[in-house]
């Protein structure tokens, strides 16, 4: 599924763009933009061990949290930010859109999508968090501090009059194309100020 969702972003992202991916983790996919799209990346990181591997792939990666690392960037600084995968850790998620979107021109985000049939399926038989592969483990043991859907996401758009551009969605066969709010695991918006 990751790959997948990957191979939309590259698509997504101009040639030659500068882009700055918030929560690079170890930098292979920004390596990989980088390579493919010829970018100009740079990545924010709050794991120490994860930057020394950034670093040693050739990237510049700041280590520090995300708001952290949108303070150190002028307003158009860059032209795409990243949030991919990290959303639903945010402890302020329409702050760090906002700052994004100050930031660069288009903001895209990837987060999971709580909706989707398993988790309803095992809430409902089993009155507790779902837990799949998607969402490994208790709900006490992930980072996960919002729990929300697609259709969650797209009224917190509306609300900070955000437009998606384009979306996606995923789930472990592939890209989903009808109802996937209630079919995919994951979902890809690409956001601009409306």
């Amino acid at each position: 599924m990751r790959q997948t969702l990957y191979d939309v972003v590259l698509e997504w992202v101009p040639e030659g763009a500068r882009v700055l991916d918030l929560g690079t983790g170890d930098g292979e996919f920004l390596a990989r933009l980088v390579k493919v799209r010829r970018a100009r990346g740079e990545g924010v990181e709050r794991n120490p061990e994860l930057v020394t591997r950034c670093i040693e792939r050739g990237l510049v990666v700041h280590q520090g949290d995300v708001l952290d690392g949108l303070d150190q960037y002028g307003a158009g600084a860059v032209d795409c930010v990243l949030l991919l995968g990290t959303f639903q850790e945010l402890l302020e998620p329409q702050l760090v859109l906002r700052e994004a979107l100050r930031v660069g021109r288009r903001v895209i985000v990837s987060y999971t999508n709580f909706a989707h049939w398993r988790a309803r399926l095992h809430l409902l038989c089993r009155g507790r968090a779902p837990a799949s592969p998607a969402m490994p483990g208790p709900w006490y043991g992930t980072a996960n501090r919002h729990f929300f859907s697609i259709v969650d996401f797209a009224e917190l758009c509306a609300a900070m009059n955000l437009r998606q551009t384009c979306c996606a969605y995923f789930n472990k066969r592939g890209q989903v194309r009808w109802w996937p709010n209630l079919r995919a695991e994951r979902a890809l918006s690409l956001l601009e100020r409306a």
